[in-house]
């Protein structure tokens, strides 16, 4: 099992997670540029890492913790580093920024004091958000902030927040890949809801 644990998609996960103290530093002292180069290549991992895993058959319950651990440590990491670094330009947007932060930590607060361990759903909805949000922050550090995209990250991420909880509510044992609400419901809602 040992072996099963230790194979590329996890190593892959791992550098991810060796980038966040070089990313806080790199805010904390201004670099912006440094910042954002980093940035893109460990939110590149986060990629590499989930298809190696599922090319290869390399999908462990290890790699799907360590997966949403870093991710967790890198949505934290971007967003001190929005703050050091661009917080400024937000603007009037400044309270919605704040409501998707609390988004963003209450699903794993709330996974947390209910089982024990960070939500790692793996919602497709989840996915795509992070997507809008990747293209949100490298626009935000390439170009300047964009309200229009900005809008288009709150709208989807909200809805993504809802699906989140409301499949966290409803179960009664952590199950990791639900996919989207509606496998959730078709395979564990009848005899795993809480």
């Amino acid at each position: 099992m040992k072996t099963k644990n230790f194979n590329i998609a996890n190593i892959i996960t791992a550098i991810r997670l060796l980038s966040v103290p070089f990313l806080v530093y790199f805010a904390a002292t201004g670099k912006e540029k440094e910042f954002f180069y980093l940035w893109i290549f460990s939110v590149s991992t986060d990629v590499l890492d989930g298809f190696v895993a599922r090319t290869f058959d390399l999908k462990t319950e290890l790699g799907a913790r360590l997966d949403s651990t870093a991710d967790f440590l890198i949505y934290l990491t971007t967003i001190y580093g929005i703050y050091a670094l661009k917080w400024d330009e937000f603007g009037p947007y400044k309270t919605a920024a704040l409501i998707l932060l609390f988004y963003f930590l209450f699903v794993d607060i709330f996974s947390l004091l209910k089982f024990g361990r960070i939500s790692s759903l793996h919602l497709y909805s989840w996915k795509i958000g992070g997507l809008l949000q990747f293209a949100f922050v490298f626009w935000l550090f390439y170009k300047g902030f964009d309200p229009l995209l900005f809008k288009i990250v709150f709208a989807w991420t909200s809805l993504a927040f809802l699906e989140n909880l409301y499949i966290q509510i409803r179960m009664k044992k952590y199950r990791s890949n639900m996919r989207h609400v509606f496998y959730f419901l078709k395979h564990y809602a009848r005899t795993e809801t809480a």
